[in-house]
């Protein structure tokens, strides 16, 4: 199997995702190892891979001793922080001297650093890590090879020109891979292995001089636990700590419930069947404290992601991000402001520096709960589409869909990607159906209003029709008129209006599922207008698209009598002369006369006179005869039937 550079042979050991550049204002392809010369030039040397004689790293018995067959060698070990005016602020061990340095920018690009040696007491400064203060000041935890122990560095100015050195540990070999964070009150925290014992150390600073850290061993189940740790702290102050277990090749997390971290949650988070994962971790929190841990998987030489689901880590997520070679050592993990890890890392194979933006988005694991908005549960469409929203979930890579008949029946998911919103056609009328959304991310899916479906039923309104009688703009119509319309399909009821004015249309009465109705009553030369409408629980359906039909009452004569002759009158004169009472609304009048009723068929107006004289009749014959009174809306025959009356011999 390929065997891994050594730590000091990869060009940055600890490469940042904040900020790639070189202290000289020179860029170089990454990849190699850069040596400054005492002339102020600088070179490459040919790389050259260090065969291990075990896959976990022996620790070095003078960082830095090698002779270097080309002037001074800086930069090892680096860490990176920017303070709030975006200007770096980098810690690195000098190689040659055996020295802990940093260099201060003082611009976005570090063309001008200021360089210092912050500590050059014996050999110090590898494992370098570095974190700012809520004032922007340094404070660098590194490793002492001299005396075998942990460092701190805590700086009293930006430059940190005169540093306060402690030693935080001192116990047999310690203080290798350490890893710092600082507290919302600027207290340091630092994770750290120690070797003689094989443990996870962490120091717990009491002041921001950390003069009486708190240290504990936080794992302590095997010989070599606690390698490339790396540490994090919550928005509460607790710890979080990623860092490989040697004795199972193993990532493993401990999540720390107090401040000094004096029971923590230790958990394996990946043990793949062939083992050796967990190399070169690097942890980052979201704002919700969710971690989110890059490591380098040595049995398989990937760079892997473990996305948590939640604070505490139960069910993470475990992605492998590049296998193209021997890729993933010396990583380094950001989060962008939308939570999606960007990791820097070094290609072995093609000797390259490398980022990567993880397909995933860190935040609470899987998806948060969250709510179906419409149709509202239990509602009625009154549409063949229903369009569906629903809340929006900031950890949701995407959502799903689905609508059936019955929740059993809902296995299709349609995915929307990433909107909130989604319009299904082709629904049936009289249906009832039943909706879900889930949303989906890396770490699993979560359904809307906790796995309750909705459900919605689809109503259409009544269909078009048309009022049929009397048609529009009828006139002569009666005192008792019929109204008629059209059928609507699906009107489960019918209501008509009748008023003198489309305003005063306000009273509906129902007539049920009938499609006729009788109004009575109706006053003499009068236009009414009337309206029906069809109603189901969708909605309201007007007939004629909502436009009235109107129609003019005339009501036709009133009744009225014949009066000269008597009815079988005698001795009549064969001149006679008919009279008869005035009919109300009469327009006009008709007389017949006839030997017999049925041959009253000649019918002859009077205008308006109630009068007439007929003449010509036959000696001793008897006559039948009738008035009729007109108007537009009708005929009135007189009361009382034919009259007949006798002529004289």
């Amino acid at each position: 199997m390929n065997k891994l550079p050594s730590r000091k042979d990869i060009t940055i050991a600890a490469i940042s995702v904040l900020l790639t550049l070189l202290l000289n204002n020179l860029i170089i392809t990454a990849g190699t190892t850069i040596y400054a010369t005492n002339d102020g030039s600088v070179s490459t040397p040919t790389r050259t891979e260090e065969p291990m004689s075990q896959e976990l790293p022996a620790a070095p018995a003078r960082i830095g001793a090698e002779p270097r067959s080309a002037g001074i060698s800086v930069g090892t070990y680096t860490s990176l922080a920017v303070t709030s005016s975006n200007l770096p602020v980098i810690s690195y061990y000098d190689d040659t001297n055996g020295d802990l340095k940093l260099a201060v920018c003082n611009d976005a690009y570090c063309t001008s650093p200021a360089i210092s040696t912050i500590d050059s007491t014996g050999n110090v400064g590898a494992y370098t890590s570095i974190a700012l203060t809520s004032s922007n000041l340094p404070v660098i935890s590194y490793y002492d090879a001299t005396t075998t122990a942990l460092k701190l560095a805590v700086c009293n100015d930006a430059s940190c020109t005169s540093p306060t050195i402690s030693t935080l540990d001192s116990t047999e070999d310690v203080g290798n891979y350490t890893s710092i964070a600082v507290t919302s009150n600027n207290l340091p925290v630092i994770s750290y292995f120690d070797r003689t014992n094989g443990d996870l150390k962490l120091a717990v600073c009491n002041d921001t001089a950390c003069t009486s850290p708190t240290i504990s061993t936080l794992d302590s189940s095997g010989s070599y636990i606690g390698l490339y740790t790396s540490i994090a702290v919550t928005s509460s102050n607790l710890p979080v700590i990623s860092y490989l277990d040697g004795d199972n090749a193993s990532l493993r997390l401990a999540v720390c419930t107090d401040a000094a971290c004096t029971s923590p949650t230790m958990l394996t988070l990946d043990s793949t069947v062939m083992g050796r994962v967990g190399w070169h971790t690097s942890i980052v929190l979201t704002s919700s404290d969710i971690p989110a841990i890059s490591y380098y998987d040595y049995n398989n030489q990937n760079l892997k992601l473990a996305v948590c689901n939640n604070v505490a880590c139960t069910s993470p997520a475990i992605l492998t991000l590049d296998s193209s070679g021997i890729v993933g050592t010396a990583n380094s993990i950001a989060l962008t402001s939308s939570n999606v890890p960007v990791i820097s890392y070094y290609d072995a194979t093609n000797q390259n520096l490398k980022l990567y933006h993880a397909p995933v988005i860190v935040d609470e694991g899987k998806p948060n709960s969250f709510t179906k908005s419409t149709p509202t549960n239990n509602a009625t469409i009154a549409s063949t589409s229903a369009t569906f929203t629903w809340d929006a979930i900031s950890n949701a890579t995407s959502y799903e869909y689905c609508v059936a008949t019955a929740t059993a029946a809902c296995t299709t998911w349609t995915s929307t990607s990433t909107s909130t919103t989604a319009t299904e056609t082709g629904l049936v009328h009289n249906t009832t159906y039943y909706w879900q959304v889930r949303a989906i991310n890396a770490a699993g899916m979560t359904y809307a209003d906790s796995m309750s479906f909705g459900q919605f039923t689809v109503v259409l309104p009544p269909d078009a029709f048309n009022k049929t009688s009397p048609a529009n703009n009828a006139t002569n119509q009666p005192a008792t008129v019929t109204l008629t319309w059209a059928a609507s399909t699906r009107a489960a009821s019918f209501e008509y209006c009748i008023a003198t004015s489309t305003g005063a249309c306000t009273t509906w009465t129902s007539t049920g599922t009938s499609t006729t109705a009788t109004k009575t009553g109706l006053a003499h030369n009068t236009t009414y207008y009337w309206q029906v409408r069809a109603i189901n629980p969708a909605g309201t359906t007007y007939a004629d698209s909502v436009s009235f039909g109107q129609f003019s009452v005339v009501l036709p004569p009133a009744a009225f009598n014949k009066t000269t002759p008597a009815n079988n009158a005698v001795n009549q004169p064969t001149t006679v002369t008919l009279t008869w009472a005035a009919s109300t609304r009469a327009t006009s009048y008709e007389y017949c006369i006839a030997l017999t009723q049925a041959a009253c068929t000649n019918w002859k107006s009077t205008g308006t006179k109630t009068t007439v004289a007929v003449s010509g009749l036959s000696k001793g014959k008897s006559y039948f005869w009738q008035v009729r009174a007109k108007n537009a809306g009708g005929t009135t025959i007189s009361s009382g039937g034919y009259r007949t009356f006798t002529t004289q011999k």
